[in-house]
This record gives C-alpha cells, structure tokens and sequence, in this order.
C-alpha cells in the first residue's frame, strides 16, 4: 500500500520482496499466483510473469479474465491457445462481459450442450433468445425444460408448452406444483390425471400449503392408509387434529400409535393413553422408556406390571441411565433366583 511517507514505502516494497523470495523458496502454485494478482498490486507483475513462467492452467487463467480487468486481454489470448472447454466459455460469457461476443462465437464453433445453452438462456438476456433457439433445435430433455420453467420467466409460457407436448412424467409435474407458482394450478389438473399415489398426495400435504386441503380431499377420496395419516400428523400441522381423528376411526396400531408417542409432541400423551387401552407389548414399553423421557416413569410401572423379560430389562440396562441401576437390581435377582432353581432341580432328579 502506498502511503506519503517514501520511507515507510520504500520498506514497505522492501518486505514484499523478502516476503515473496520465500514463497518461491516454498514453492508456488497458479491458486497462489492468482490470489496474489488478484489482491496484491505491487506484486501482480511478477506473479502474472511467474504464472506463465509455470504454465497457467485455464483455470487460472478463466479468474483472471473474470477479475482483473488489466490482465484480461493478455489472460484471454493465451486460453484461446490452450483450447478452453465449454464450461469455461459459458462462464467467460457470463462474468466477462467485453469478452462475451467472441467467447459466444467460439463457443457455437464447439458446439454446447444443453447445460451451457440453458445457463445461457438464464443468466444473459442479450443471448437468451438464440440460446433457447438453438436449445430447442437439440431436442431439449424434460429437465432442461424444467430448469428454463423455473428460472427463465420470459420463456416460460414457450416452455411449458414444449413440456407438454413432450409428455410429463409425474416427477416433471411434481416439480412444477413445487416450484414454478404460476403453472401450479394447471400442473396440478394434469398432475390429478396421472392418478397420484397417497405418498405423492402426502407430500403435497406436506410442503405445497395452498393445495394442501386439495391434497386432503384427494387422499380421503383414495383411501389413506395409516402410515399416510401417520406422516401427516407429524409433517402436516394444520391438518394434525383432522389427520389424528380419521386415524383413530381407521383403528390405529400400536405401531402407529408408538411413532406418534415418540415423533408428534403435542400427541403424546393421547397416543400412550389409547396405547394402554389397546394393550402395548414389552417392546413398544421399552422403546418408550428410551425415547420418550415424559412418559418414562409410568411406562417403566407398566412394564414391571407386566414381567419384563430379561431381555427386556437388559435393553433398558444398555440404553436408559437412570434406570440402569434398578435394571440391574432386577437382572441379578432373575440370576440368583435361576441359580437356586437350577439347584433345586439338581437335588430332585
């Protein structure tokens, strides 16, 4: 940095000497040489000199031409040599705007993808109409035109058409419904058509909130297993109480009744109490007495009403601290008393 003392400059430009003698001491590499032409003006010179002394990769060269306008022209005229790819073209067009036009023509001389003409058709409206054009003469795959749907709003309408004709599968039209408001409605008409599975109905449910209730209906009018009802519980806030009632009047199972103990809070406590009408297993116990702190306490009681096994209690030993002491207690118990069973049996035979 300059300043208006010639001393402080002179050691100043004294240090950076010093400093970069010994980065060539440690060896240098083009992301080293780069990073100093791009933030250290007194040494860019030397470092654009020792960058071609090394052989710049097109890597290194493409950060130039994007960053440093002084360097640009000379950056530029040597990638040429070094023949660069398409993507690094696609991205000369779009960060390094007085080089665009010739980057365009040497670009259609290589001939692009699809990727690189609809990356084109997003980012540089002055070449969006003849990228989608030629996009559109090298038959343009459903996700290419999902991608110019979502992000390129001037070719949307075009686009969705040619989607259409090309026969969306429910993927196509599931990300529309997500994605691309607008065309959502429409999409999801056509998305209905294709006869949608409950799963694909939850995760409308789920995630797409104005088609939510639409979603509901379609389910109910299909036929929600529990599992659906189960997913929409927990993922589905507005329509948890609507979900859990058609739940219960399906007849839940203790499994079902069990993921909503351990993943839906605000439930946990119906779902134990219609769990301890219906009658839980030792497993669907333990689990609780793992999972679920709140309930611990009276799960334990109703496992111990019931008999662990020692299986059972060696389970709740392995996972749950605070009651690993008393597991433990009962553990030794079973083992003492299967001791002097075995004695017995010893004497009487």
């Amino acid at each position: 940095m300059q300043t208006d003392n010639p001393q402080q400059n002179s050691d100043n430009q004294e240090k950076l000497n010093r400093l970069w003698n010994k980065l060539l001491e440690h060896g240098i590499t083009n992301e080293i040489l780069c990073d100093i032409i791009a933030n250290t003006e007194p040494l860019r010179e030397r470092a654009w000199q020792k960058l071609l002394e090394i052989g710049p990769s097109n890597n290194s060269l493409r950060y130039i031409i994007e960053h440093i306008d002084s360097l640009r022209g000379n950056a530029w005229e040597i990638l040429k040599k070094q023949k660069p790819s398409n993507y690094e073209l696609k991205n000369i067009i779009e960060y390094a705007e007085p080089l665009r036009k010739e980057a365009w023509k040497l670009l259609l001389k290589q001939k692009p993808t699809n990727y690189e003409l609809r990356d084109i058709a997003r980012y540089i409206e002055p070449l969006r109409d003849e990228a989608w054009k030629l996009l559109l003469k090298q038959k343009p795959t459903n996700s290419d035109l999902l991608f110019i749907i979502r992000y390129v709003e001037p070719l949307r309408k075009e686009a969705w058409k040619k989607l259409l004709k090309q026969e969306p599968i429910k993927d196509d039209l599931k990300h529309i419904i997500n994605f691309v408001e607008p065309l959502r409605e429409e999409a999801w008409i056509k998305f209905l058509g294709m006869k949608p599975s409950n799963y694909d109905l939850c995760e409308f449910i789920k995630d797409v909130e104005p088609l939510r209730e639409k979603a509901w209906q379609k389910l109910l009018e299909q036929g929600p297993a529990n599992s659906d009802l189960c997913y929409i519980i927990k993922d589905a806030e507005p329509l948890r109480g609507t979900a859990w009632q058609t739940l219960l009047m399906q007849g839940p199972s203790n499994e079902d009744l069990l993921f909503i103990i351990r993943h839906v809070e605000p439930l946990t406590r119906a779902a134990w109490q219609k769990l301890l009408e219906q009658g839980p297993s030792n497993d669907d116990l333990c689990y609780i007495i793992k999972d679920v702190e709140p309930l611990r306490s009276e799960a334990w009681r109703k496992l111990l009403q019931q008999e662990p096994s020692n299986e059972d209690l060696k389970f709740i030993f392995k996972y749950v601290d605070s009651l690993r002491g008393v597991a433990q207690e009962r553990l030794s118990k079973e083992k003492d008393r299967d001791e002097i069973l075995d004695e017995i049996r010893g004497l009487t035979t």
